[in-house]
């Protein structure tokens, strides 16, 4: 079996530092003057430093946003280095077919473990667009220095066909995946108890205790559901191969559900490998 401690530690290098902590503020669109985004110089303007920082950020993030709604150019970043136009440029803005009415910015936050860091999310009425964007002090200003374009290939992902039937027989099987995922997967994600898994074998429920997933706060954050789920037959038992997201990935699980006494089924295996 997989353990739920890799399993973190592989949404953790898929994640890198991208997930949100700190506090939140609407980011404003109005200009801000070069005085309030100035960098501290001495230690009687350290405290300036938080709010000059996120003003940069913030009225970078409202010019980029407006550029990928089509309603701005990369000439109208604020603050922010040349290799960082260009990449925007060329990373370009959502096409114009796939636009849902007007971008809005609905989340501006400090990255956790990146302090001059900071992710962005953007939303119109069909889809959600993430970005990340680094800045640093450069003579006394902050400049974003490095950004993170929405993945377009993902937001606009076709769902793909709809999923044959389940096979006959398979019901029982599947529902007892579902509520073993229902209540593992808030495990995983450090946001309920181990207690909560009640359609586990007691074999598979001693390995999670004895291997507790390390949770950092990267993951705890997160709300993962599942996606989709097929099932198949394995030996005298089933496969369910559910799909997980946790609004920054998709991944797989393989659950191996077996049959109990007065038929009772139960999830006896979880990992990351089709077995």
């Amino acid at each position: 079996m997989t353990s739920a401690r890799s399993l973190l530690a592989v949404l953790a290098c898929l994640l890198g530092l991208a997930t949100c902590a700190g506090s939140h503020a609407s980011p404003t669109t109005s200009a801000t003057s070069a005085a309030t985004r100035r960098a501290p110089t001495s230690a009687t303007t350290s405290r300036a430093a938080p709010a000059a920082k996120y003003a940069a950020a913030s009225e970078f993030a409202a010019a980029y946003v407006r550029f990928l709604d089509g309603a701005g150019t990369t000439s109208a970043l604020a603050d922010a280095a040349s290799s960082v136009r260009t990449q925007a440029r060329r990373a370009g803005s959502i096409p114009a077919a796939r636009r849902r009415g007007t971008l809005r910015i609905t989340q501006l936050r400090a990255a956790v473990g990146a302090s001059d860091s900071y992710l962005l999310t953007a939303r119109d009425h069909a889809h959600a667009f993430y970005a990340q964007l680094t800045l640093a002090d450069q003579h006394g200003r902050w400049v974003v220095i490095e950004l993170t374009p929405p993945d377009f290939a993902q937001v606009f992902a076709s769902a793909g066909p709809r999923p044959p039937p389940p096979p006959p027989g398979s019901a029982g099987a599947e529902h007892a995946a579902l509520r073993f995922l229902h209540a593992y997967l808030p495990w995983l994600y450090g946001q309920a108890p181990l207690r909560t898994i009640t359609t586990a074998t007691s074999g598979l429920l001693a390995d999670l205790k004895a291997h507790p997933p390390r949770i950092p706060p990267t993951i705890r954050s997160m709300r993962p559901h599942i996606a989709a789920i097929a099932i198949k037959r394995r030996g005298p038992g089933w496969q369910a191969l559910p799909n997980i997201t946790d609004e920054h990935e998709t991944y797989e699980l393989v659950l191996t559900v077996v049959a109990r006494t007065r038929g009772r089924w139960l999830v006896s295996n979880v990992s990351t490998q089709t077995q």
